[in-house]
């Protein structure tokens, strides 16, 4: 997205990406990263003003509506809204990133996985809940690269969360992991 774009779409998303780009200079670990860009996030959900009518129509055939408010030229720092259709979700996945996720507009249920298998065997994979959390407007969480969860939205309106992350999430190799089955396929997502 050009400066123009980021304009265009208000001083909350020009205030964000400027913390992410400080941030991300200033250090590469992804803890000191998600600690310092957190706040800023928290700012921008809360802000409101850059919200579109736009960002909650798709057309029900995915489970979310993702919509790139700002992406940098080599595919880092990419910020996005993304609403979620009523009792729809994704499965268990990981980001390969820095992420945080903050609600915008009604509730997200997150539910945190763990690995239990040792990793040995390519594409296979052993999951354990290890806990689930509802997040509303304004609570952030963040997630370091490896981290799994999976995201269901339980209420019946459609929920607005805006998600930032180090790199765009089709732009690094994801994956989705299956708890029955012990599946581990790649994850990309469908982006306006």
């Amino acid at each position: 997205m050009s400066v123009q774009s980021l304009t265009q779409s208000g001083d909350a998303l020009a205030t964000l990406v400027a913390e992410m780009r400080r941030a991300t200079t200033e250090s590469s670990d992804p803890r000191t990263i998600l600690k310092r860009v957190t706040p800023a996030a928290r700012r921008m959900a809360l802000d409101k003003s850059w919200v579109r009518p736009e960002f909650y129509r798709g057309d029900g055939e995915q489970p979310n509506i993702s919509t790139l408010l700002h992406e940098d030229p080599d595919h880092s720092l990419a910020v996005y809204a993304v609403a979620w259709l009523p009792g729809r979700g994704v499965p268990p996945h990981d980001h390969q990133t820095w992420a945080i996720v903050v609600g915008v507009d009604g509730p997200e249920t997150n539910v945190f996985w763990e690995r239990t298998d040792d990793r040995s065997q390519p594409g296979r994979c052993a999951l354990k809940e290890t806990y689930r959390r509802t997040f509303g407007i304004g609570e952030a969480v963040a997630f370091l690269p490896d981290d799994i969860h999976s995201v269901q939205n339980n209420s019946t309106e459609i929920s607005l969360a805006l998600h930032v992350y180090g790199k765009n999430l089709n732009h690094v190799i994801r994956h989705r992991f299956d708890p029955v089955t012990g599946e581990i396929k790649p994850f990309t997502i469908k982006v306006r």
